[in-house]
């Protein structure tokens, strides 16, 4: 599960992606605007969530991340590992949508994460071996890409189950492993904080940077 902060909505909308249990994956947004902002989306008013798309069908995926891209304009970045170890790579542009490129970041990998910075992408992989691997993407090709080893890359977040419950939510309804935390601009500056509770649902709150 991955949340970031994109550029749509007068204040930056956020985006969720979800794998899916059997199948797919899942993208969300949530309308961070004001009451008082211009209504560009009714049918998501300010403050709600709106309903998912379904994506990536005929792979099951363990775990994905949604990132904003400064290319485009607006497009965002997925990165989705399956769970025989394949690290897809994806990208969403208005009118097409959701596009797998033809060639995947990486393979025979057990987790990831990325970091966006003007277009260009750069991951961390450990392999099934416990190995561990940085990759970077250019955009000399854009939208196609191309991934190269790196000496350096980002490092693995920690799991944000302790702040999810320094927030008032008990524990025994944090599935383990699930946490993830994202910061934001609304309200001058919220920790987005995302979970998966007991039931598989997904979960999300805003505290507010102090």
């Amino acid at each position: 599960m991955s949340l970031v902060q994109g550029v749509y909505g007068v204040r930056g909308n956020l985006e969720l992606l979800a794998c899916d249990a059997r199948d797919g994956l899942w993208v969300f947004w949530f309308n961070a605007d004001l009451d008082t902002d211009p209504l560009e989306t009714p049918d998501v008013p300010p403050g709600s969530w709106s309903a998912g798309l379904a994506f990536a069908a005929g792979h099951r995926y363990v775990d994905a991340q949604i990132l904003q891209s400064a290319l485009g304009p607006n497009h965002l970045e997925v990165l989705a590992l399956t769970e025989d170890g394949v690290l897809q790579s994806w990208f969403w542009s208005p009118g097409p949508g959701f596009q797998r490129r033809v060639t995947d970041a990486a393979t025979a990998v057990a987790r990831f994460h990325a970091t966006h910075d003007e277009g260009a992408l750069f991951v961390t992989v450990e392999r099934v071996d416990g190995a561990r691997s940085h990759l970077v993407s250019c955009t000399s090709d854009y939208p196609s890409r191309g991934w190269f080893e790196a000496v350096d890359g980002p490092g693995f977040p920690e799991d944000a189950a302790g702040a999810v419950i320094d927030a008032g939510i008990a524990s025994d309804t944090v599935q383990p492993g699930t946490a993830r935390s994202a910061s934001s601009t609304r309200d001058g500056g919220t920790t987005e904080l995302t979970w998966r509770d007991a039931s598989g649902a997904i979960r999300h709150l805003g505290v507010p940077t102090l």
